[in-house]
């Protein structure tokens, strides 16, 4: 009785695991967002980057080491599911992110060197918007201009611009500011940069600064209210905020600012910042700089029809390579392979949901971890039952013969998965990229196959057998003549054990 009372509950929990499989796969988000995949399956991006420095001298292997996973960062906060970051040599890195369309887009937020820097500014002109063709030109007019002016001072200032779309969507409003040569206060005194909304709507990235960041930041502010004062313009002083020698805003600054809060928006736009350079800049600024300038060799786009051509072949080779198993389970072991392919159809379905749940970014060499960890559940069931037949054959009875076998075959079922297992943790931390999620996949598969190929068959067969259906050994797969031949064999064994006993 209490045997079958835990083959029920057995039953039960695998009920409301398919349940919540069930939920994650259909219900919680459109099927066909639930799997995440990775690029080779969905298509994508795949940047190679060169870090240099300025100066001309080599970048170090810590230096990439550091680009390499403030890149991961970057990528990761684009909302990429598992991308694939490596370094290349001794310069290099590949970046291989799937899901992006926008190639463009995608390397200049990850190349992106994020050097922040706050400026005062000393002239400015410029301000009215022109078409996209003439921002170029624009911007060398306004280089001329400010040249001539008397605070510029080729040795020890310099000239910046920004860019930013004009509020009815005329152009691009292009404005060049002299500034000093280097920056007043750097990106060492941010602390964190937030993506916020003022209390009109309007989107700005809030800048935390750092205890000493926000005295320097006040008495900057200070300086710059102060000067405008001395020039005759009080209230009219502005400061630059500079990201990668582009000016991200240019706010004016009436009074000195202390607290170490400071808001980047643009008052021009009824949204403020547009959402697209919002994000991005909130990106750039929470990972920090890059140590080393980045310098774009490559950039090679998959499409989504590649991707999709190749998972069709993928899972059309582990269907058939699944419907096979299935079929020789049926064939070989008669209604113990019936139950064992139920075993594998819960398997499959609650792997999938596992691979939603987790989550766990298919490739190509993830569906042939899955393919194999069927087969490792496939090989569970067989060893058991051989290892039934073998009792059968033994003239026991099939309720028995099916208690032996499980007793008897979980040792070399447990034995052949640790080893599967300390293989797929071996390739996950020795490799990287796709050969990982082969590895996860592989090992998720592995363990999950012990539950179904053990737990829940067992559980089945002692449901039925509980039921009052009888199997007989025709029914496991073992013909009469080998029941036989085996009994005769035991006998004589018997009888010549028997004579040399009365010796």
């Amino acid at each position: 009785m209490t045997s079958q009372r835990n083959n029920l509950i057995i039953l039960g929990l695998v009920v409301v695991l398919i349940g919540v499989a069930a939920y994650l796969i259909f219900l919680r988000q459109p099927v066909s967002e639930a799997t995440s995949l990775g690029l080779d399956l969905e298509g994508g991006v795949t940047a190679n980057l060169q870090g240099y420095k300025t100066n001309g001298e080599d970048v170090t292997r810590e230096e990439m080491d550091v680009a390499a996973n403030i890149i991961r960062q970057r990528v990761d906060q684009l909302g990429v599911t598992e991308p694939e970051i490596q370094l290349q040599g001794q310069d290099q890195v590949v970046a291989n992110i799937p899901g992006i369309t926008d190639a463009d887009r995608a390397v200049e937020v990850i190349g992106r060197t994020a050097q922040l820097g706050f400026y005062e500014v000393l002239a400015s002109a410029g301000g009215q918007p022109v078409p996209e063709s003439e921002i170029e030109d624009t911007k060398e007019d306004l280089r001329t201009d400010l040249e001539g002016d008397p605070l510029y001072e080729e040795e020890s200032t310099q000239i910046l611009f920004e860019e930013s779309p004009s509020p009815d969507d005329s152009g691009t409003i292009v404005i060049g500011y002299i500034v000093s040569g280097e920056p007043e206060l750097t990106g060492e005194a941010l602390e964190s940069a937030t993506l916020v909304r003022d209390q009109a709507g309007k989107r700005q990235v809030q800048m935390d600064l750092t205890g000493d960041g926000a005295d320097g930041f006040g008495d900057l502010s200070q300086q710059i209210v102060d000067n405008a004062l001395t020039n005759g313009t009080p209230g009219n002083g502005r400061i630059a905020i500079v990201l990668d020698e582009d000016v991200i805003s240019a706010p004016v600054v009436q009074q000195a600012i202390y607290g170490g809060q400071v808001v980047i928006n643009n008052e021009g736009l009824p949204g403020g910042l547009p959402e697209e350079e919002a994000s991005e800049l909130e990106v750039v600024l929470q990972t920090g700089a890059l140590p080393v300038n980045m310098e774009v060799l490559s950039v090679t786009t998959i499409g989504p029809t590649l991707g999709s051509d190749s998972l069709r072949s993928g899972l059309l080779a582990a269907l058939v390579g699944f419907g096979l198993v299935l079929v020789f389970l049926v064939v070989i072991y008669r209604a113990l392979g019936l139950i064992a392919d139920i075993a594998l159809i819960i398997y499959a379905f609650l792997l999938w949901g596992l691979i939603v749940a987790i989550p766990i970014t298919v490739t190509l060499p993830g569906i042939a971890g899955i393919v194999l960890g069927i087969g490792v559940a496939a090989d569970a069931n067989v060893v058991i039952f051989e290892r039934i037949k073998e009792e059968v054959r033994r003239g026991k009875s099939p309720r028995t013969a099916v208690g032996i076998g499980y007793q008897k075959g979980f040792k070399a079922i447990l034995d052949g998965n640790l080893t599967t297992l300390i293989t797929a943790f071996i390739l996950f931390a020795l490799s990287s990229g796709s050969v990982r999620g082969f590895a996860v996949l592989l090992a998720v598969g592995v363990v999950l196959s012990m539950f179904t190929a053990v737990a829940v068959t067992r559980a089945l067969l002692g449901v039925i057998s509980g039921r009052g259906f009888h199997l007989s050994a025709a029914m496991m797969g073992v013909s009469k003549k080998s029941v036989e031949s085996e009994g005769t064999t035991r006998a004589g064994k018997t009888g010549r054990a028997g004579k040399a006993g009365a010796r």
